[in-house]
């Protein structure tokens, strides 16, 4: 190969490498317009950001109010429930102040609104707890009082006496019963223990 053919070819690559060059390399004004483009979707990005903030802040200002608002109605329907009970209370103070009223019917009435009470409060999943007869548990009973009993069918650590009722709602207990325990003669006397005394 001579000089002039390989100069030929270098002069070739050299244009070739230049054409190349040129058409990868955008221009000044390609440019610019792909700037612009990109700060477009910049600005859409930040607009779309800040949309999706501010509705986050309002759907949490929502939730908020909501939960503020089922707090303070929460017991609605229990008091609204309550309701006859009182309208009842207030028609036996009226008929305990009448001198119309024999004691009898002012009882009757009282025991009517009693009853009805403990209705609503059951609907409403408090329950009394069955005590006498039990074995005392310290998750459920509060021993007040030790006492010998002579029957003998009467087991060590059964409640021989209810205090003071004890309460549930559902499966939680409200109030622990406070109970007489039976005890053998000669515990009678000893002072209670912490589990006896406490309710966790």
């Amino acid at each position: 190969m001579t000089d002039e053919t390989e100069c030929s070819e270098a002069t070739e690559v050299e244009e070739g490498t230049e054409e190349v060059a040129e058409k990868s390399t955008p221009s000044a004004a390609e440019l610019q317009k792909r700037i612009e483009e990109l700060e477009g979707e910049i600005a859409q990005c930040e607009d779309r950001y800040l949309r999706a903030a501010a509705e986050l802040r309002n759907y949490r200002k929502r939730v908020a109010q909501q939960r503020a608002q089922q707090l303070q109605y929460a017991h609605e329907q229990l008091v609204i429930a309550l309701l006859p009970i009182l309208d009842h209370m207030e028609l036996a103070l009226q008929s305990a102040r009448s001198e119309d009223q024999s004691p009898q019917e002012i009882l009757s009435g009282v025991e009517m609104t009693y009853r009805q009470f403990q209705d609503v409060l059951q609907q409403f999943g408090l329950s009394r707890m069955n005590t006498l007869g039990e074995q005392f548990d310290a998750n459920l009973h509060e021993a007040v009082e030790r006492r010998t009993v002579d029957d003998e069918a009467v087991a060590v650590g059964e409640i021989v006496e209810e205090i003071r009722p004890g309460y549930k709602l559902h499966d939680r207990v409200l109030r622990p019963a406070q109970v007489c325990v039976c005890v053998k003669q000669e515990a009678a006397g000893e002072q209670l223990t912490d589990e006896e005394q406490c309710h966790d």
